[in-house]
């Protein structure tokens, strides 16, 4: 999307479809109301809609001087939220999509209150909902701008929801090209040119240095491809940091299954094996513009999982440098295997806080459906914090149990473990499981969340479109944020 303008009086243009709020019973605030009377759109067009202005609804109308008017239902004032909001303006802006509109103006809504946190979901919601994937269509559709109209104290706020959105734009971009164009190298290139913009540090591990550093899950997995694995590590390191967290993303940039080949139908849209590897970079993409005061790694184990004379095989056992040995019973599950290796790393540099994310699991979405990743961690308190800012965000997550029970499932017969369960039952839990073998001592506290549900979905939902969404970017830039 292009220009993005912020001003305080409401002025309208032909060119630009005009988004406004209203509260149930059709109620505007003062400067819309005034606006309205001299479009000559009164209460009664709305009424004839059967537009109530309920929360959800949307409704549309062309005006006689050939101004169009998006109107958003917010419901009651009192109830008002920030997925409310974000879901409000987002549909609106799919409403002007769809009235092929390329430009945008938008009042923000009247809160009622100097209100950061609603300001801020307003920006998410304009600017996810605007998102399009577009590069390759010969005929676009984009939002070409947008202007809103709000007060100025409201708008570092505005512009702060706006980083947040952007940061998960950046990331949807990213997952949602094809594997022939972002493969393990490529993916390196974007976390470079992401390091460049933004003065942090990022070393690039290719085959020589994972043989070197011991990356055996990396190196097995990369065997496959004619294109080579690579370790990705960037850094941003402030002054007197409070405390230092460590991120890793799965990066498997297309997967095939390997010599476990997937059918025709799950082999579809594995374009999209590399939303934790992105989300980590939408992250840092946030944090190179808020500039938390904390200490962030990036880990991101990239490779692509094909099938070959030189793939890894059904049967191999691999020996971590942490000493744990690792049976293969299906190469089709392959991002555990890279995770190991950058967990390893990543309890090396000593971290307060390690999270990792990745579209791990079927069982995960078999569990909680295509909308709500799947949180694993031992603290509870870490837990309970996620869980709160995943609900302020709309990036739902559920907790699911560590259950120490189910690690019978992945005791290996010939090896330490087996990097599958023994039977289909509790698939999500027993990959968490699998991945806290390689969490070290050091480490203070540790979460894995499975986001293969929302990371990339076939149809409209909330403020997003067909294709990725970018979580849990949002979320964990407003975790770091807060970090102290």
């Amino acid at each position: 999307m292009k220009p993005v303008y912020f001003a305080k009086k409401p002025v309208v243009r032909k060119e630009e479809a005009f988004i406004v709020g209203c509260y149930e019973n059709l109620r505007f605030d003062s400067s819309v109301s005034e606006l309205l009377d001299k479009e000559g759109i009164g209460r009664e067009s709305l009424k004839a809609l059967n537009f109530k202005g309920e929360a959800g609804e949307v409704a549309s109308i062309s005006t006689p001087r050939g101004h169009l008017f998006i109107f958003a239902g917010l419901g009651r004032k009192r109830e008002l939220n920030r997925e409310k909001v974000r879901k409000a303006i987002g549909s609106a802006v799919k409403e002007a999509k769809g009235r092929k509109a390329k430009k945008l103006a938008a009042v923000m809504f009247d809160f009622g209150r100097k209100n950061e946190g609603l300001a801020a979901a307003f920006a998410e919601g304009l600017f996810l909902a605007s998102y399009s994937f577009e590069k390759y269509r010969s005929e676009k559709k984009e939002i070409e701008s947008v202007t809103v109209y709000g007060t100025e104290e409201l708008k570092e706020a505005f512009y702060y929801g706006k980083i947040l959105a952007e940061a998960a734009n950046f990331t949807r971009d990213i997952v949602n090209e094809p594997g022939n164009v972002i493969t393990p190298e490529a993916l390196a290139d974007k976390a470079k040119d992401l390091a460049s913009r933004y003065g942090f540090k990022c070393k690039i591990f290719r085959e020589k240095d994972l043989e070197k550093k011991n990356m055996v899950g990396i190196l097995a997995v990369g065997r496959g491809s004619k294109n080579p694995p690579r370790f990705i590590h960037i850094t941003y390191r402030p002054e007197n940091p409070a405390k230092k967290v460590v991120l890793v993303g799965k990066g498997v940039t297309f997967d095939s299954g390997g010599l476990n080949i997937k059918p025709e139908q799950y082999m579809k849209k594995m374009k999209m094996d590399k939303a934790g590897a992105c989300a980590v970079l939408g992250i840092m993409k946030a944090i190179g513009e808020l500039k938390p005061a904390v200490e962030v790694h990036a880990l991101i184990p990239a490779v692509e999982n094909m099938p070959d004379g030189k793939a890894y095989r059904p049967d191999d056992i691999l020996v971590y440098k942490n000493g744990r040995s690792v049976e293969i019973h299906s190469t089709d599950a392959e991002g555990r295997l890279i995770l190991a290796d950058a967990l390893i790393y990543g309890s090396d540099l000593n971290p307060d806080f390690m999270i990792d994310m990745a579209t791990l699991t079927g069982a995960c979405v078999v569990a909680l459906g295509h909308y709500t990743s799947g949180l694993f961690t031992p603290d509870n308190g870490f837990a309970d914090k996620l869980l709160s800012l995943s609900r302020e965000s709309g990036e739902k997550m559920w907790r699911l149990p560590l259950d120490e029970d189910l690690e019978e499932e992945i005791k290996g017969t010939q090896s330490d473990i087996q990097n599958v369960g023994k039977s289909r039952y509790g698939g999500a839990i027993t990959a968490a499981l699998f991945l806290k073998n390689f969490v070290g001592e050091g480490v203070k506290t540790w979460a894995h969340i499975d986001i293969a549900g929302p990371a990339f979905i076939e149809k409209d939902w909330k403020y997003y479109g067909y294709g990725a969404t970018g979580q849990p970017v949002r979320t964990l830039a407003e975790l770091i944020k807060e970090m102290k």
